[in-house]
């Protein structure tokens, strides 16, 4: 019976098994290097549309905060007016008219809404991490401002605000208001104008618009800070990220 042999298979040295064992080394760290500059450029590019997206929202407040700024600067050119009134009434003149400015511009107030959109991005999506360190702490320090912004907005403020308005809806004849905030067309107040003419209520009403002031004025000042904070952040990441 004729034999078969098999074909001797040629066995590989040391050296050739180690040579292999580099290249499969290389590949797959070539392989590594690749995805990692690939996911480097693609949080680069995300990281660059995060910040866009935030100058854009900037914008959006910038403009927010030059309307408030008028907004306050009107109502505290108007309250300044308090102290005359209050001499006029205190002198038993009986002129009220000059009540009727003080409290239609201290019956309320435009709140601020920021544009935030970005910033909750960045916040819930882990979009800092995309971000270095310089940029990410300029946005929190932001972020920060507008929430004690908001913080003041929301308590001391609208304290303040629902003060003054409790006090001067026991003042007001109900004609009067009426006439003074009319459901459409102009205001035009005729009747008398107070139901009540207590000296120490009327008293109070001043005092208070005192403090409303003072508050109306921290709550400018504030606004300007922020206003020139955004404007410094635009100004920042505009140059910075070539983003013109």
């Amino acid at each position: 019976m004729e034999v078969h042999h098999h074909p001797e298979v040629e066995k590989k040295g040391f050296k050739e098994y180690i040579l292999e064992g580099l290249m499969i080394f290389i590949a797959v760290m070539m392989g590594f290097f690749a995805e990692t500059i690939r996911e480097g450029i693609s949080d680069k590019s995300k990281g660059h549309e995060y910040i866009r997206s935030f100058v854009q929202d900037l914008k959006h407040d910038t403009a927010s905060f030059s309307y408030l700024i008028r907004f306050d600067e009107k109502k505290v050119a108007v309250l300044n007016s308090m102290s005359p009134c209050f001499d006029t009434i205190e002198n038993g003149h009986g002129a009220f008219g000059c009540l009727v400015p003080l409290i239609k511009i201290a019956s309320f107030n435009h709140n601020l809404s920021f544009t935030d959109g970005t910033i909750q991005q960045l916040k819930n999506a882990g979009g800092f991490r995309l971000l270095n360190n310089a940029d990410k702490d300029s946005i929190v320090a932001y972020d920060h401002a507008v929430r004690a912004y908001e913080n003041f907005e929301s308590t001391l403020f609208q304290e303040r605000q629902d003060i003054v308005r409790s006090i001067y809806v026991k003042l007001l004849n109900y004609k009067s208001q009426a006439a003074m905030f009319p459901d459409s067309g102009k205001s035009e107040v005729k009747t008398p104008i107070l139901f009540s003419t207590d000296k120490a209520l009327l008293n109070e009403f001043f005092n208070d618009l005192f403090i409303y002031r003072r508050v109306n004025k921290t709550q400018g000042t504030m606004l300007k800070r922020l206003k020139n904070q955004a404007t410094a952040l635009i100004k920042y990441f505009d140059k910075k990220h070539d983003l013109e």
